[in-house]
């Protein structure tokens, strides 16, 4: 029984080991790290221990994964909804989801960040001249969450 016991405990501890290690890289949601814990083959026991260890060291919180998420996909250029959206998806808790998301939205300029990616994306302008290109850095726009409105409020100004 004591061997049976060691084991367990040496399992558990493997495991713990292999969550840390991944929280290390970057945050996680609980549903991604119960997936790389499955993928490893580990009993739904131990991950829902280990689960446990991590929320009571405060190794992974929900909380942090969601604004960690926004931020990340806010500079990658995409607008908070959409981020959020992806967030969903990836099983993002959702209150802590809708704390980060309103927090990200009081200081979000979508035009300035509408103008921003489409700087970065065609610096010189030449959608202008290109109808198009002028199609195409659209519907990129209208990919990364920008609204109509916006987009056609950035691509037509003339002060460039």
């Amino acid at each position: 029984m004591t061997q049976k016991a060691d084991a367990i405990k040496a399992e558990q501890q493997e495991a713990f080991k292999s969550a840390v290690r991944v929280l290390g890289m970057r945050e996680h949601n609980e549903v991604e790290i119960r997936t790389k814990l499955n993928a490893k083959n580990y009993d739904e026991i131990i991950i829902d221990h280990v689960i446990e260890l991590l929320k009571h060291y405060d190794y992974l919180s929900e909380a942090r994964y969601a604004e960690a998420f926004l931020r990340y996909r806010l500079e990658k250029g995409e607008a908070p909804w959409f981020a959020a959206q992806k967030a969903r998806q990836k099983g993002a808790e959702p209150v802590a989801l809708k704390l980060a998301l309103e927090e990200a939205e009081q200081s979000f300029d979508a035009w300035s960040a509408c103008k921003d990616v489409l700087d970065k994306r065609d610096p010189m302008g030449s959608y202008k001249q290109d109808k198009r290109l002028w199609q195409r850095q659209m519907r990129y726009l209208q990919n990364k969450g920008y609204d109509i409105n916006t987009i056609l409020q950035v691509m037509n100004n003339e002060d460039d």
